[in-house]
C-alpha cells in the first residue's frame, strides 16, 4: 500500500454543487462496472494524494502492461470499451484521478497540478505491478504521464489529444460554454449536450448515458479547464528515451494537429499522427485508436 496522507493543505475539494453530484457519479460508475461483462477487480490505493481505486483487467501475456489514465471529466467506468480492447492482449490497470468524478478521492491538487499529479503517478507505478509499463494518458491523463518521472518501470508512453504540451486552444465559442457552465445559465443537461458537441468531432453522436454522464461531470468542473503545459525541460526528459506515440483528433478542438505538431516534434522527437474525423474525446468516439496506438509501435 502506498503511504498514507500526511498534509492535506495542498488540496482542494473537486467543485461541485455539492456531495450529492459526486454521490451520484460513484453510484453510476459502480453501475457501468457491475453491469461491464470483462472479468475485472477493483482495488483502491491510498496514496499523497488520497485514496485511488483501480480497474485491473486482463491477463498477462508476455507483453507490457498499459496504464490507462483517462481524460478531465471521465473515469474508468466511463472508458470500458476502449480499455477492454486493449485487455485481449495485455494486461491493464486505470485509475480513476482523484479530483475527477469518479471512486478516486473527491480532491485534486491546489498548485502545480500536473507536477502533483506526476507525484502522484510516481507512488502508484510500483504499487501495480513490478513490471516495465506502457503509460496510454489521454488529455489530462496524457499530460500526467508526462509529469511523472521517467525511469526503467516506462517502456513507452501513447499520449492521446495531450494537455500538457501546448495550451488549450481559445475560442469565443469556448467562453461562451465555460461562462453558461460557471454561472449555471442552462441546465445540466444541456450544458452536456452543448460541451459535447463542442468537443467531439460531428460524426460522434452520444447517447443519453454520455450526455448523463457528462452532465454530472460539468457539475464539477467546466471540462474545457486543463492545466498549463509543463516546461520545456520536463518535456525534453523523454525525447529519444522511450518509444513515444502521440495522436490527436482531425478534428480536435481544444489540441488541433497544427498546433501540436511543432512542439511536439521539438520537444518529444516524435511525429503526431491524425485521427480521422475525431474530435478531442477520443477514447469515447474511436474506442479502437487506443488498442491500434498501443501495438503500433510501443507494445
Amino acid at each position: 500500500m502506498g503511504a498514507p496522507v500526511k498534509d492535506s493543505a495542498h488540496l482542494i475539494p473537486a467543485r461541485s454543487r455539492g456531495p450529492g453530484v459526486r454521490i451520484a457519479a460513484r453510484r453510476r460508475c459502480r453501475t457501468l462496472l457491475q453491469a461491464w461483462d470483462v472479468p475485472h477487480s477493483l482495488d483502491h490505493f491510498e496514496t499523497t494524494l488520497g485514496s485511488t481505486m483501480v480497474v485491473s483487467t486482463g491477463k498477462a501475456t508476455g507483453r507490457p502492461p498499459v496504464v490507462v489514465l483517462a481524460g478531465a471529466g471521465l473515469s474508468a467506468a466511463t472508458v470500458l470499451a476502449a480499455v477492454g480492447a486493449v485487455a485481449r492482449t495485455h494486461r491493464v490497470f486505470v485509475p480513476d484521478l482523484p479530483g475527477e468524478p469518479g471512486l478516486s478521492t473527491a480532491r485534486r491538487p491546489r498548485r502545480r497540478r500536473l507536477h502533483a499529479y506526476g507525484r502522484w503517478l510516481d507512488e502508484m507505478l510500483p504499487q501495480l505491478t513490478d513490471e516495465p509499463v506502457i503509460l496510454a494518458g489521454h488529455s489530462l491523463g496524457a499530460g500526467i504521464a508526462l509529469a511523472c518521472t521517467p525511469s526503467e518501470r516506462i517502456t513507452g508512453l501513447v499520449l492521446l489529444n495531450p494537455a500538457g504540451i501546448v495550451p488549450v486552444k481559445r475560442s469565443f465559442e469556448l467562453t461562451k460554454l465555460r461562462a453558461a457552465s460557471l454561472l449555471h445559465m442552462h441546465t445540466p443537461r444541456t450544458n452536456s449536450d452543448r460541451i459535447l458537441t463542442y468537443l467531439s468531432a460531428p460524426r460522434f453522436m452520444p447517447d443519453d448515458n454520455v450526455i448523463d454522464w457528462f452532465s454530472m461531470a460539468t457539475q464539477y468542473r467546466f471540462l474545457g479547464t486543463l492545466p498549463r503545459p509543463l516546461p520545456a525541460r520536463d518535456l525534453r526528459r523523454w525525447a529519444r528515451g522511450v518509444p513515444i506515440i502521440v495522436a490527436t483528433g482531425e478534428q480536435d478542438t481544444l489540441f488541433p494537429p497544427g498546433r501540436l505538431r511543432g512542439p511536439v516534434r521539438a520537444l518529444l522527437a516524435a511525429d503526431v499522427q491524425v485521427l480521422p474525423r475525431c474530435g478531442h474525446l477520443t477514447l469515447r468516439e474511436f474506442p479502437g485508436a487506443l488498442t491500434r496506438l498501443v501495438e503500433s509501435d510501443v507494445g
